[in-house]
């Protein structure tokens, strides 16, 4: 899935709504339920009687009944989730809150191969994120918290009526939003934690919100006062996250929180500036007419997944960090050849590194990643001089002087190889997969640096730039010789 067009439809690639909205019509026909709700609109074409043609169902999202069976029926056909919610709570759109899940999946860069521990705060009636987050991934365990005890008593009931142990559900008394009982275990440590917050401050907020808006809500938002109003509404609510945060650091990886105003993501992004932290990152979710946003930040050193940061639109790049992919291009036959001068060079540098998965990219179905960790810089013009001047006056190896006389550094980060589209060259542009493929010679690649550890950005920079450098001299080297 291309950048451009997961930017156009707003819904994460693997939403399994993508490109795949529900058809009503065949829901309502597998649940009876959900037929008195489903106004079948016959096509110009089948009104001409053409039998080919398609009738289509529609709904009236303003309607809270129809919206809840709706829920109801898809839960039950797509993910064998069997739900019960009282009519005036909140009622989640699915397609949105998979959104959600899914960027969280990136953001943990779809690790599986471990129990994923994570939190849903003020988890609501439905437990929809930790059913949906279980569902999706068998390796996830949920501990749900929520202030209200209808919304602890229903979301307990939906969890034992799908039989579903991996989540636990525990009433909030206090007034922070990560309790002592997080942490009651010392050794406790949890990957993400997630939060649909409150969007307004009080009653006039809502209406306000309402009368802000060019058209009228595609969909009907009913709730109680604790799902829809909080003291300072959702920017305080995030604020507060925050600086418990900082308090509880590394014992969450990452933090997150939806947020339901544009204005709030500046809000937020500020007070994390205010307070010093640096390693954030956010996206953006729709559904239809409506856009919500979402961001995350990280005590550690270990930076957000290539592919969480592949869903920023152009315009909240801005509001981003500074880079954390840098690249060039460079002329080479195959990936094969150019990851091969590239692990040369690592090589000559002391890099380790190791073959990794590339993300799923149907455009670069050849990419190739290399996993890389330093533990000293040894490519600034200093570290240079001396390790020549050592290793000419002794008998130890690059590395033995490197580990002796450099400082350790902390750097991780992926080298990844790929076949473009786009050339310097004008012909190139023009050129064809299969004509690159039949001339090889002309294929032009990217190599992408993808910072993922490490708090110094200056060294991550300064590592790519000399190994740009010295990968395209080698390459003119190359070009010159006989």
């Amino acid at each position: 899935m291309s950048k451009r067009k997961l930017k156009e439809t707003g819904m994460h690639p693997n939403n399994p709504y993508f490109n795949n909205p529900p058809d009503f019509i065949a829901l309502a026909q597998l649940y009876p339920s959900l037929a008195p709700f489903v106004t079948v609109k016959k096509s110009s074409e089948s009104l001409q009687g053409n039998p080919g043609s398609d009738a289509r169902g529609i709904i009236n999202f303003q309607d809270p009944s129809a919206l809840r069976e709706l829920t109801y029926c898809l839960l039950r056909k797509d993910f064998s989730i069997d739900l019960n919610i009282p009519l005036d709570s909140l009622c989640p759109p699915i397609p949105n809150r998979l959104n959600y899940i899914c960027w969280i999946e990136d953001l943990l860069d779809n690790e599986s191969n471990k129990e994923i521990h994570g939190i849903d705060i003020g988890t609501g009636a439905s437990c929809i994120y930790p059913l949906l987050g279980c569902s999706r991934n068998k390796n996830w365990r949920m501990v749900a918290t929520d202030i209200d005890d209808r919304s602890i008593s229903f979301a307990k009931s939906n969890a034992k009526r799908n039989h579903v142990d991996s989540i636990k559900i525990i009433k909030n008394n206090s007034t922070d939003i990560f309790p002592a009982f997080l942490f009651e275990d010392y050794e406790q440590r949890y990957d993400f934690c997630m939060c649909n917050p409150p969007f307004y401050k009080d009653e006039q907020d809502i209406q306000d919100s309402l009368e802000g808006k060019e058209s009228q809500p595609s969909a009907v938002c009913k709730g109680t006062a604790n799902e829809m109003i909080t003291v300072g509404g959702e920017t305080q609510f995030v604020k507060q996250m925050v600086d418990e945060s900082v308090i509880h650091g590394q014992r969450i990886c990452w933090y997150t929180s939806m947020l339901g105003k544009r204005a709030s993501v500046d809000t937020v992004i500020t007070y994390l500036k205010e307070k010093k932290i640096l390693n954030y990152t956010l996206t953006t979710f729709r559904q239809g007419r409506t856009s919500r946003w979402a961001i995350a930040w990280s005590h550690g050193n270990t930076h957000a997944s290539r592919t969480s940061m592949q869903h920023i639109s152009n315009k909240m790049i801005k509001l981003t960090p500074p880079k954390k992919i840098l690249s060039f291009q460079c002329e080479g036959s195959t990936v094969e050849t150019i990851m091969h001068s590239a692990e040369d060079l690592l090589d000559a540098l002391l890099i380790k590194h190791r073959s990794g998965a590339a993300s799923p990219d149907t455009e670069t179905p050849t990419a190739r990643v290399l996993h890389c960790t330093t533990e000293r810089n040894t490519w600034s013009r200093a570290s240079r001089r001396v390790l020549a001047r050592e290793c000419a006056t002794g008998s130890k190896t690059t590395k033995e002087v490197a580990d002796s006389v450099l400082s350790p550094v902390v750097l991780e980060f992926d080298v990844r190889v790929s076949l473009t589209s786009q050339s310097t060259s004008a012909e190139t542009q023009s050129s064809s997969t299969s004509q690159i493929a039949a001339n090889p010679a002309q294929a032009f690649h990217t190599v992408e640096f993808t910072w993922t550890v490490g708090e110094d950005r200056d060294l991550f920079e300064s590592c790519f730039l000399h190994f740009r450098s010295k990968f395209q001299q080698d390459q003119s080297s190359e070009i010159r010789a006989p």
